[in-house]
């Protein structure tokens, strides 16, 4: 294990937030990658870089493809918040402290070295095996749809960046921005950094600045965090007789399935609709409100654009749609799932697991006959995308014997 160790420090070592020094995605993107591909080129696997935006090692031959989708890039910290520096990864009672330790590199080398076994064994696929490192997945996606441009889609894949049993379906992705001018007491407020992590520290200045304290969460479960927006508010309302704080109380806080806005939107497979006010900013009354939806049903989209655009024209507040994913099914009787499902039970002896659908939003998306797949159990801590991310050793380990069987059942 020390090995993998240390290859997975090589790169938790590395800030790859989004950076707009280098394009497409910053230098620290750029430099992970290329150690990626260089570790995979000295194991003796095909490499390619496409353009920077992503790359894959390969191995195998034949016709078809059996993608693994992974990402090098990680979400912004509030070093403030950290234990210890998120990149300089540190072990602590058999975890590993770092970001993007669960999500996605450590996952990432766990799948490398299944490859790096299977090859060592003499294990040979009879499909192309390609592990696909993008550098976009947490700001947009858009290395995978440049990989698509080349490369087409896989006919099988999967991304362990979730969780298990195996992931069916994943809710839609709605960004909304709220805008305009309003006027108020408040001088100005910062809160937030990404539609996809619940706010955990709000800043206002009215008289003099003040700062309200939340807990992070990732989108898919704002239930799980602390919204500092909303602690802002409840604090405020019972202070000033205000537009903006009462705005922002009556549609927009202390609610995170669409009710304040008569959004609740319900599937039996892909259950409830979520909200998280992401973002705000207000400064010389202008305001600037980002909300993540993740939605059950792609007809929740226009429930919500109209909803909001009802409740926001007596304030003169323009509504605009930043991002859009549709809701991702792929039939859970289908050979992907079932298989998957088949190695998942095999290797946890888990035989009353089922196949589920999450609010969380994967590389699998991209393409039509691709699921989520691990790499986080049932009964771990939900660290993704919070302050003192970690990962288990025992985690990892498990997780190289789980992948190394799903790439021989689904490459035979």
């Amino acid at each position: 294990m020390d090995n993998f160790i240390n290859d997975l420090f090589d790169i938790l070592r590395i800030n790859t937030t989004y950076n707009s020094d280098c394009l497409p995605f910053g230098s620290n993107n750029i430099k992970c990658l290329n150690i990626m591909l260089d570790k995979g080129l000295k194991s003796g696997f095909n490499v390619c870089n496409l353009d920077n935006y992503c790359g894959y090692i390969e191995y195998g031959f034949g016709n078809d493809v059996l993608g693994i989708l992974c990402h090098l890039d990680v979400v912004d910290v509030n070093i403030d918040k950290w234990n210890t520096n998120p990149f300089l990864p540190v072990i602590i009672d058999n975890k590993i402290y770092a970001r993007g330790a669960q999500d996605d590199k450590g996952p990432l080398m766990a799948c490398f070295y299944a490859l790096k076994e299977l090859k060592e064994e003499g294990f040979i696929p009879k499909k192309r095996v390609r592990l696909i490192m993008g550098c976009n997945e947490e700001s947009g996606s858009l290395c995978i749809e440049h990989y698509k441009k080349l490369e087409g889609e896989p006919e099988l894949s999967f991304s362990p960046d979730a969780e298990y049993p195996v992931i069916f379906g994943e809710k839609g992705i709605l960004v909304i921005k709220v805008s305009g001018h309003i006027d108020s007491v408040i001088k100005e407020i910062k809160s937030g950094v990404k539609h996809n992590i619940v706010p955990d520290i709000a800043k206002v200045t009215i008289d003099k600045e003040y700062e309200y304290i939340g807990k992070s969460a990732h989108a898919m479960n704002p239930n799980l965090g602390i919204n500092a927006i909303s602690v802002m508010v409840n604090d405020l309302k019972n202070k000033y007789d205000d537009k903006l704080i009462s705005l922002l109380d009556k549609y927009f806080t202390n609610d995170t399935i669409g009710l304040k806005i008569n959004s609740v939107c319900n599937d039996d497979l892909m259950h409830d609709l979520t909200e998280n006010v992401a973002i705000i900013n207000y400064l010389n009354s202008n305001l600037e409100l980002i909300i993540d939806f993740r939605i059950p049903r792609d007809e929740c989209k226009d429930i919500i654009i109209n909803n909001l655009g009802n409740i926001l024209k007596d304030y003169n507040l323009n509504v605009e749609v930043l991002n859009f994913m549709p809701v991702h099914y792929v039939d859970p009787n289908s050979f992907l799932v079932k298989t998957l499902l088949d190695v998942y039970k095999k290797n946890t002896n888990d035989v009353n697991a089922k196949p589920i659908s999450i609010g969380g939003g994967t590389y699998a998306k991209a393409f039509k006959n691709s699921v989520a797949f691990g790499t986080k159990f049932e009964f771990e801590e939900e660290v993704c995308h919070i302050d003192n991310e970690y990962v288990s050793l025992d985690n990892l380990r498990l997780n190289i014997k789980i992948i190394k069987d799903a790439i021989k059942e689904l490459s035979k």
